[in-house]
């Protein structure tokens, strides 16, 4: 494979986030440092050109697109190492600046202490905001007395506030969040923790919660890795876990089929990329790797490894997106022990 790096963006000290951000039809990529007082940036895709949107106090734990308005979500306050009790969701409403954009209104839609990870779900009876809490309360950074919870709120297009409803409870050490349509258009949503992964559907205008697995989970994709049509589930195994985990249902519960290395896991994805199933590692620590992995269905119906790649090494990525175009891929990096936002361009 062939891979060309691109730095879009250097010296963001505790750079965390990365997320797509649509405006006006056009993509760009929200980027945003954990640290007090960090910065968020926008940064075309086309152009990549950058600018910074002021106004936040830092400690960014996610970027996301509001669906159909030129807006994103923060989450703001989450401040290393879990100072996080003031942690809440903001909207932040981006108008035209010469040159680009900037934060034309800023409004806390929702306090959410400890909140971790946020998502916008279709649903059938509207659009919802998910939050994962990662706990209730800390004392110190090793306080875990206290569980995470799933908070979802019903999202109305330019609304000040979202009332979070509280469907779950009793996750340790939350960590994961994960988006997936269903067969029927809609969102179900992957969360997880010690306990293991969880999955919510919206069903008859309520939120139902199963069990999947019950390995402690810090990061979970859903996806066809091996390409035989059935999917998998894949995670990293643990609290910034030691392995990515994959696991496939033969029709008798999940079973274990693999499991690879990590350092301080801190990134899966899964997904097309170069127009086949991919799932892509990252650790924040040991050799701070990004890794590429295809798989392919042996004759009894289990998974194995088809090729390893190591797109990049040193770098820590803390957050990852992945574009495919089938004749080309990009990987944009929230390289957190770098403090650079890296592009990487693919081809086979």
């Amino acid at each position: 494979m062939n891979i060309e790096k691109t730095i879009l963006q250097d010296q963001i000290p505790g750079l965390y986030a990365v997320g797509d951000v649509w405006l006006e039809g056009h993509l760009f990529y929200g980027a945003a440092s954990e640290d007090p007082g960090g910065p968020l940036y926008l940064i075309d895709a086309q152009t990549k050109k950058s600018f910074p949107i002021h106004g936040g106090p830092g400690g960014v734990m996610a970027v996301i697109n509001s669906a159909g308005e030129n807006a994103m979500f923060c989450i703001e306050e989450f401040y290393p190492v879990f100072q996080s009790a003031t942690a809440k969701i903001v909207r932040v409403e981006l108008g035209r600046c010469a040159g680009g954009y900037q934060a034309a209104a800023r409004e806390v839609v929702a306090e959410v202490p400890y909140v971790h990870r946020i998502a916008q779900l279709k649903e059938p009876d509207g659009t919802y905001l998910a939050a994962g809490r990662l706990c209730k309360s800390k004392t110190e950074p090793e306080d875990w007395s206290t569980s995470g919870t799933m908070e979802i709120g019903a999202y109305h297009r330019g609304e000040s506030h979202i009332s979070m409803e509280q469907i779950w409870d009793g996750v340790n050490k939350h960590h994961a969040m994960f988006v997936k349509e269903n067969p029927d258009g809609y969102d179900d949503l992957y969360f997880g923790g010690t306990e293991g992964v969880f999955r919510s559907s919206r069903q008859e205008g309520v939120w139902k919660t199963e069990r999947l697995i019950d390995v402690p989970t810090s990061d979970i994709v859903v996806w066809d890795l091996d390409g035989d049509g059935r999917e998998e589930l894949a995670v990293i195994e643990g609290f910034h876990g030691s392995k990515a985990v994959l696991f496939k249902d033969l029709g008798h519960g999940y079973e274990r089929m693999l499991e690879y290395d990590l350092d301080f896991g801190h990134v899966l994805w899964g997904g097309s990329f170069l127009g086949h199933p991919a799932l892509i590692t990252g650790s924040r620590g040991g050799n701070k790797e990004l890794i590429l992995y295809r798989f392919h269905t042996a004759e009894d119906g289990r998974m194995q490894l088809f090729k390893k790649i190591v797109i990049d090494a040193g770098q820590a990525p803390a957050q990852i997106l992945v574009h495919d175009y089938n004749s080309c891929a990009e990987i944009i990096a929230a390289n957190h022990g770098a403090k650079q936002l890296a592009f990487y361009h693919c081809e086979e």
